[in-house]
């Protein structure tokens, strides 16, 4: 009977523990704990890693709002804002607004907005807390949460 248990215990543990990092909004729509509401900073753009003394606003961010439907963040220079769609690990951006300020140095505005605007946009989270965003299946950028 202890036999039998233990591997019950285990299993009990590992579901109850999986079940913290998804819960259903209002809408009903699943909301990631693990990447929601956490300002996250862009710190590789298309496998080049960022530095934060080009960016006279600090790296590029996104937050992900999902229980809301919304997208917000800064490319570095302007900071955007607009709706999206989650659906498990895929993100749907729709129109997204920014502001226009002209900034000197490197942006990534152009490339950044396009690859949020990709309908093939899907993320993943790494074991060491890196969030990948993913365009049809292949990298695009690694970002990390602000400390």
């Amino acid at each position: 009977m202890m036999k039998l248990k233990l591997p019950l215990i285990a299993c009990l543990l590992i579901v109850l523990s999986a079940c913290g990092t998804i819960k259903k909004d209002e809408h009903g729509s699943a909301v990631d704990t693990r990447i929601n509401n956490i300002v996250w900073d862009v710190v590789s753009f298309n496998g080049k890693t960022l530095n934060v003394r080009n960016y006279g606003n600090g790296l590029p961010s996104i937050t992900f709002e999902m229980q809301d439907n919304k997208i917000n963040g800064s490319d570095g220079c302007n900071t955007f804002m607009g709706v999206a769609t989650y659906k498990g690990n895929n993100i749907t951006a729709g129109p997204i607004a920014t502001t226009q300020m002209a900034c000197p140095g490197n942006t990534i505005s152009a490339d950044f907005y396009e690859a949020l605007a990709s309908k093939h946009l899907t993320w993943a989270l790494t074991g060491d807390g890196t969030l990948r965003l993913l365009v049809n299946d292949a990298e695009v950028m690694a970002l990390k949460e602000r400390q």
